[in-house]
Order: structure tokens, then C-alpha cells, then sequence
């Protein structure tokens, strides 16, 4: 359980615990969970990552290993209430894709059909007319834009972010209202049987969506590409990711 952006955020796994009956502490109805276990994962799989750990070498950044490519990857001292930051830089050579991605192989992607909750907490520093930024599910996260994906954007004019879901080079894009800015912004995308929803913060924006749902396979990213001969940057300070609905 962590708070993010006055969001709390609870595990969608449901474990059996204790109860109080007539003043009587009781275990709950249902299986006694493995004290070691982190999720059930027979029936889920849950991602954390605060950035603490591994390198800045591309598939050993944080725990879990993300990939990277294009321009450079720093680790940042730690912020209050902001441990372990990893920073992407474009350089300075113009029309640059910078990413950093949990899968750095399309074999381990995800199929955009599970049902999902993706979280990231990012910061972009260079808000400007000349800096595109993506986060959250892409196919080709190497490239700009791409085929397929569920991700909140900022293109070179926006001012806003805005809501993508893109299938075979058909998007729907929905505006957010909500300001793109330089601190840090908790960015929320789910997706269930009913369609593809997005969150800033603990705002719902952009309503449902339930067109141009991507089948190709995903990989939750965080892109940057810069359109002019000048550095962009994006500090990234938290992922997670809970897929529902295993069977093991």
C-alpha cells in the first residue's frame, strides 16, 4: 500500500486475514496466505520499482533490469519524498528517441488484453516546444511515434496531456485539461474488460475508451525525443504495473 498524489493505492489481490467476533480476534473464511508471499501469483502479477538498485547500463537499471536507448541514463540523489531517481537524456543531437523500458526484449511484452493498472511518477524538466514525451505502454518504444500503445503524451505544442490509444497507426486522443508542467505528476492508466481509462493523479481524465484498443504486444515505457539541437530530460522516480485475472 503506497500513497502517490493523494492516491492511495491498495493491492488487487484480496487476502484472507483476521477478524474481530465479539471482541474475539478470529481467522477470516477462505485460505490461510503464504506469510513469504508478496501477491498471490496464481491468479496476478505485481511490478515494483523505486530505482534504488542496479546500474545505468541499458537491461540492469533498477531491479528489474529496465532497457534503454538513445542518448544517456543518470542516477540522481535521492529527493525528499522521492528515493531513487533516474534521469533520460536525449543529448543534444536533434530528433533523438530516448527511452527507458521495463522489457528490453518484445518477447517478455505484455498483451494488452490483460487487465492491468500501470503507474509511473515522472518529472520533465525541459517543457517546451521542442520536446515529445510519452508514458506508459508502447509497441515499438524505439520509435516515434508508435504503432501501438496506452500512454499519456505531450507532443512538441501541447500544453496539456493528453489520453492515446493506438492500434496499427489509428489513435484515438483525447485532451486531459490538466497543465503538463516541471514537477513531479503521478501519470495512472488501467485497462479492464470495458476499455482503457487514464488518471492523473487522483483526477479520472479523458473518460473511457473503447476504440483503437492496441493488440500487439506492449512494453510500459517512458519515451522522450527532443526536436531540436538541445538536451531534453525526464527524471523518473516510480513504476508499477498489477496484472489481474492469472490462472497458474
Amino acid at each position: 500500500m503506497r500513497r502517490l498524489g493523494g492516491l492511495l493505492l491498495l493491492s488487487l489481490v484480496s487476502l484472507a486475514g483476521p477478524c474481530f467476533a465479539q471482541g474475539v480476534l478470529t481467522q477470516a473464511a477462505g485460505p490461510v496466505p503464504n506469510p513469504t508471499m508478496l501477491y498471490d501469483y496464481r491468479t496476478s502479477v505485481q511490478l515494483q520499482e523505486d530505482f534504488l538498485g542496479g546500474s545505468t547500463a541499458s537491461g540492469a537499471i533498477g531491479r528489474h533490469g529496465f532497457g534503454s536507448g538513445g542518448g544517456s541514463t543518470a542516477s540522481l540523489a535521492s529527493e525528499a519524498n522521492h528515493p531513487g531517481i533516474v534521469r533520460r537524456d536525449t543529448s543534444a543531437s536533434s530528433g533523438t528517441v530516448t527511452f527507458l523500458s521495463l522489457y528490453p526484449a518484445t518477447s517478455s511484452a505484455l498483451d494488452p488484453a490483460w487487465p492491468t493498472d500501470e503507474l509511473w511518477i515522472v518529472r520533465l524538466n525541459t517543457n517546451d516546444a521542442n520536446t515529445t514525451v510519452r508514458v506508459g505502454s508502447l509497441s515499438s518504444f524505439g520509435s516515434s511515434p508508435p504503432s501501438h500503445g496506452m500512454y499519456f503524451e505531450k507532443l512538441d505544442a501541447d500544453t496539456n496531456w493528453f489520453c492515446v490509444t493506438q492500434a496499427g497507426g489509428v489513435q484515438t486522443r483525447v485532451d486531459s485539461g490538466i497543465a503538463v508542467g516541471t514537477d513531479w505528476v503521478t501519470l495512472r492508466r488501467q485497462r479492464t474488460a470495458a476499455g482503457v481509462t487514464f488518471m492523473i493523479g487522483a483526477v479520472a481524465v479523458g473518460g473511457l475508451f473503447t476504440t483503437t484498443i492496441p493488440t500487439a504486444l506492449l512494453n510500459p515505457t517512458v519515451q522522450i525525443v527532443n526536436s531540436a539541437a538541445a538536451s531534453k530530460t525526464i527524471d523518473i522516480d516510480y513504476f508499477q504495473i498489477t496484472i489481474t485475472g492469472v490462472s497458474r
